[in-house]
């Protein structure tokens, strides 16, 4: 089962702003993507999923500190609640300290997704159970 999930990733320049810190928006970008390594880790690419998709009910991002070009961020997702149609996740972003020291806490952002299907290609999309084959592999974090 998986209730979490760890990465990191270095910051490039085109995801900071002219004040040389990175631009809000890239925190939404990041936890998109971690969420799919989330899935990938475990067997599940989510895009390629033709009969189901997970559409965003709510996103949110508080920032503590600011990320700089070439930090290395550690993100962790973790699995906050799972209903038969949606998961709650958390996203804690943190950036290493030199010479070893504890990660700085930079950002935590909080998204909720439902699975979503849909009869035609185009056709209006309508909330639907997990598929069991993911469902049973993700569990909610202790």
């Amino acid at each position: 089962m998986h209730s979490e999930y760890k990465t990191t990733r270095r910051v490039d320049f085109a995801d900071t702003d002219m004040a040389g810190i990175v631009h809000f928006a890239n925190f939404f970008r990041w936890m998109e993507s971690v969420e799919h390594e989330f899935f990938r880790s475990f067997g599940v690419r989510v895009h390629e999923a033709k009969a189901f998709g997970f559409v965003r009910a709510h996103a949110s991002c508080d920032y503590q500190r600011p990320a700089r070009y070439d930090d290395e961020l550690h993100v962790r997702l973790v699995v906050e609640k799972k209903t038969t149609k949606a998961l709650h996740y958390r996203f804690e972003f943190s950036a290493a300290q030199e010479a070893g020291g504890a990660p700085e806490p930079l950002a935590t952002g909080r998204l909720e997704v439902i699975c979503v299907t849909r009869d035609t290609p185009g056709g209006p999309i309508r909330s639907t159970l997990i598929p069991p084959s993911i469902a049973d592999q993700i569990e909610v974090a202790s």
